[in-house]
């Protein structure tokens, strides 16, 4: 099978003209046959510039929890943007979401509203520091938190890891080597690792921020082992030092209220995007007032034209009442479908001779393909053997049957997939394995 991308490509060289790579997101550069273009969404589909079709599990990479152009969320949105846009003011819409987001989120005593994940985590370290005093984080390979210099360390480690250095890696060239001196890249799932560290250095750290599930690229989806959330929250309430959960990827998705409420470990400080507004850009950190209430003065500052954005507030809004209505259904048949589909994808791995394997948490499905056979637990073991020709090959398989997954193998349910998407698409995977098997390539 094959589908003609003529004036995407058409586009993409245009693009490439005036736009560095074509593209304004590096992660959205390594598309085959090239970073395609789209015109048109609407509940679980996407059409590109080509009038190609796809059943979209990429969904933004994430936000679009309840479909695309859910017309409830755009309704909202458009009321807001007709009543006002900017005020550099305040509106009660503000209230009305933080209130909801402290009802949801166990953890959520106070919020405030920015506009990024990468901006949502900035806020968090900074508040950690201001009430440590300290300056050193603690982070976990594998683990994404955003582009920010100084947190885009340690994101990966070295390709030869038979000896751990210890030695960090930057996320990009041009950060600053200053930034390093205050980032600790532990192995996840490791609590002895974190015992160590915090036992020797516990009085120079301001901060523990982690994914509750480790969530980006191609080692996603890799759940926390018994008790070890548990039991970085009881080290961090010894040393006192604050607990900062990643939840822009967890956040809404995993549980109505997060990964924290899943897990039953409260975090002091938590960030929210992706799933949190829907189709409208906008994030959150909420966290215990004793931390939050640092924002109230001028000495911790936090500032943004564009921060609680009335209509991306209204749609907001929307987003979580469409999630959380009838004790949170639509969000509960996202996880019965999501566990169909990792089921399927289960059943086409186990027949195939491929290196495929599945991972899955609620609302998110990861394929991998790796020889080794070790459950992943971290970083180091999830990259161990990984087959990168095959994720490319098949990830265009997929996309050539009208199959649309991220290129690392992270595939996302919305409100807005059925249990005829989801048989298609298992139909359609097991095309691709066939193909991948006979040809190594597309059929």
């Amino acid at each position: 099978m094959s589908m003609n991308y003529a004036i995407s490509d058409a586009l993409y060289k245009k693009a490439s003209n005036v736009i560095p790579g074509g593209v304004s997101s590096n992660n959205r550069a390594n598309w085959q046959p090239h970073p395609l273009f789209y015109q048109k969404a609407r509940g679980a589909y996407v059409w590109d510039v080509d009038e190609n079709k796809y059943i979209d599990y990429v969904l933004g990479r994430g936000p679009l929890i309840t479909g695309h152009s859910h017309p409830r969320i755009l309704d909202a949105i458009a009321q807001q943007y007709q009543a006002g846009q900017f005020f550099a003011g305040q509106t009660e819409l503000e209230i009305v979401l933080a209130e909801k987001i402290k009802a949801l989120v166990p953890g959520a005593e106070m919020v405030r509203f920015c506009n990024s994940g990468s901006e949502a985590v900035h806020v968090a370290l900074r508040l950690a520091r201001s009430a440590t005093g300290r300056e050193k984080i603690i982070r976990f390979e594998g683990h994404y938190h955003g582009w920010l210099d100084n947190i885009a360390w340690g994101f990966s480690t070295p390709e030869d890891t038979a000896q751990d250095t210890g030695a960090l890696l930057a996320m990009s060239r041009g950060q600053p080597a200053g930034d390093a001196g205050n980032i600790l890249a532990l192995r996840w799932n490791d609590t002895d690792a974190l015992e160590r560290v915090l036992a020797s250095q516990a009085g120079d750290i301001a901060a523990v921020v982690t994914e509750p599930i480790m969530f980006n690229s191609f080692w996603s989806n890799i759940l926390p082992e018994k008790n070890y959330l548990a039991r970085m929250r009881e080290l961090c309430d010894h040393y006192r030092i604050p607990l900062i959960f990643d939840e822009i990827q967890t956040g809404f998705r995993t549980a109505i209220g997060g990964a924290q409420a899943r897990y039953g470990v409260i975090p002091d400080i938590a960030t929210f995007a992706k799933a949190l507004g829907g189709p409208v850009c906008l994030a959150a950190v909420g966290g215990k007032e004793q931390y939050m209430r640092l924002l109230a003065g001028a000495q911790t500052l936090h500032t943004g034209t564009y921060n609680a954005f009335p209509p991306f507030l209204a749609g907001a809004i929307t987003n979580l009442e469409i999630l959380a209505d009838n004790g949170g259904a639509e969000l509960a048949r996202i996880h019965l479908l999501s566990e169909s589909l990792r089921a399927g994808l289960q059943d086409i791995a186990a027949g195939t001779a491929l290196p495929l394997q599945v991972r899955a948490s609620p609302g998110a499905v990861t394929t991998t393909f790796r020889a080794a056979p070790a459950v992943a637990r971290d970083y180091r073991t999830a990259r161990r053997e990984l087959s990168h020709p095959l994720f490319v090959m098949w990830h265009a398989a997929l996309q050539a049957r009208g199959v649309r997954i991220t290129p690392e193998g992270l595939w996302y349910v919305s409100t807005a997939h059925c249990a005829a998407d989801i048989d298609y698409t298992l139909e359609q995977a097991a095309a691709a394995v066939a193909a991948l098997e006979q040809t190594g390539g597309l059929a």
